[in-house]
């Protein structure tokens, strides 16, 4: 059996070490443009902030693909022909396969804005990203984020690490809207301001401002606002969203919707061609229906499934579910399934001692916990995103009471009828 992966993110990885598990003798090509050790996009900030060293940010060893058994190609693929069951690279090779895996990720999009082609303006995406800012960062005193999500906000983190004095712009209302709401966001912003951050919401940046270098290169001199703010600069960093990378399906007959396609085992409307990770549109836990979930663990869960069905063995995914966690000045937050219902629709239990930096909010439908965020005191947080994967009929009562108590696994918690 002949596998090909192309990608050798999280998805493409774990999807390999599932195939070689269940097929010793099976011949593994991946194929990726990023000729290097396999590492966490995670954790470039981290980098980039000279918290860890570039080998920390490696998730398998130098000798994975030996080891492995994986033949490593470095390249794009530009076609993918399901036809004759064949890819392209950009150099022109042909590569067979008798089962694919889409694994391409998603790259860093944002819509156009006036100057972006200076010298100054970067995004966060890759290894690559992380050494080209930290080579740059030396000429920086102010650094505006474009985009105040996880991303925005962990590459805020990285240049604040470095020295840099940060301006966070975010058109949103309030910061990492899809894993917080107002409330939590209040208290994060309070801790990023206390050490030195600005915080600019439902505020867009209208373009960016430059100058000649000694070079004679154009280079970043601020950033002008849909406010009429002008915010002096030397380094603009683009963090506003990312977009499956779906273009070497192109006339292939492999559906794209948002991302590819794909159904419970991760495989296209192609038969023998899957695609697991941030590319992949799957199914969606709780609201059913089909999403991208451009996420670590979601990335990893179905590279493992994919990996499973292409070697023969059946495995269902049971879908996706926002989780999310972070560190935000030092206090822990931590966010799962569905945060926010449309106005009366379900119930929602909070707790706030903003001045103790602490917050946690339940919310459930039809008598299930749905989704919960906690900021603060954040153990015990598994337990309840567990609940939320059962389907659990909880108590309300008893999810009142773990709203100010310690939430710990006791063997059991009481649910209503019907509980899974």
């Amino acid at each position: 059996m002949r596998y090909l992966i192309i990608g050798n993110s999280a998805a493409g990885i774990f999807a390999a070490e599932t195939i070689r598990g269940l097929d010793p003798v099976g011949k593994i090509t991946m194929i990726s443009k990023e000729d290097c050790i396999p590492y966490s996009r995670c954790l470039t900030s981290y980098y980039l902030g000279k918290e860890i060293p570039e080998e920390g940010m490696h998730i398998r060893s130098k000798d994975f693909y030996n080891e492995t058994g994986i033949d490593f190609i470095g390249g794009t693929v530009e076609r993918v022909d399901p036809d004759y069951k064949y890819v392209v690279l950009d150099s022109g090779k042909k590569v067979d396969y008798d089962k694919l895996l889409i694994a391409t990720g998603a790259s860093p999009f944002s819509p156009p804005l006036e100057g972006s082609d200076m010298e100054g303006v970067f995004q966060l995406r890759t290894s690559a990203d992380a050494k080209a800012i930290a080579e740059f960062a030396p000429k920086v005193k102010t650094a505006v984020v474009m985009g105040a999500g996880l991303v925005g906000l962990k590459g805020a983190h990285g240049l604040h690490e470095l020295g840099i004095k940060v301006i966070v712009v975010g058109s949103a209302p309030y910061l990492m809207r899809y894993s917080t709401d107002p409330e939590s966001s209040e208290i994060l912003i309070r801790l990023l301001e206390k050490e030195g951050y600005r915080i600019l919401l439902n505020t867009k940046a209208e373009r960016i401002l430059g100058e000649r270098n000694s070079e004679g290169k154009m280079s970043v001199s601020g950033v002008v606002l849909n406010t009429g703010e002008h915010i002096p600069c030397q380094m603009v960093l683009k963090a506003i969203g990312v977009r499956p990378n779906v273009r070497l399906v192109e006339d292939s007959g492999v559906f794209v919707n948002k991302g590819i396609v794909v159904d419970d085992e991760m495989e296209t409307y192609v038969k023998d061609i899957y695609a697991a990770g941030d590319v992949a549109e799957a199914d969606d836990f709780l609201n059913g229906g089909k999403s991208v979930s451009a996420l670590w663990p979601t990335a990893t869960e179905q590279g493992i499934i994919a990996g499973c069905n292409m070697a023969g063995l059946k495995r269902k995914y049971q879908g996706s579910m926002a989780l999310n966690s972070a560190v935000i000045s030092g206090v822990g937050l931590i966010s799962a399934g569905i945060m926010n219902l449309p106005p009366g629709e379900g119930i929602v239990l909070k707790a706030s001692e903003p001045k103790n930096n602490f917050y946690r909010k339940f919310v459930i439908r039809d008598g299930r916990l749905i989704g919960m965020i906690m900021v603060g005191k954040i153990e015990g947080a598994g337990i309840l995103s567990a609940l939320i994967r059962k389907r659990a009929k909880v108590d309300i009562n008893y999810l009142n009471y773990l709203l100010t108590n310690p939430i710990k696994y006791q063997g059991f918690y009481p649910v209503g009828k019907g509980g899974m």
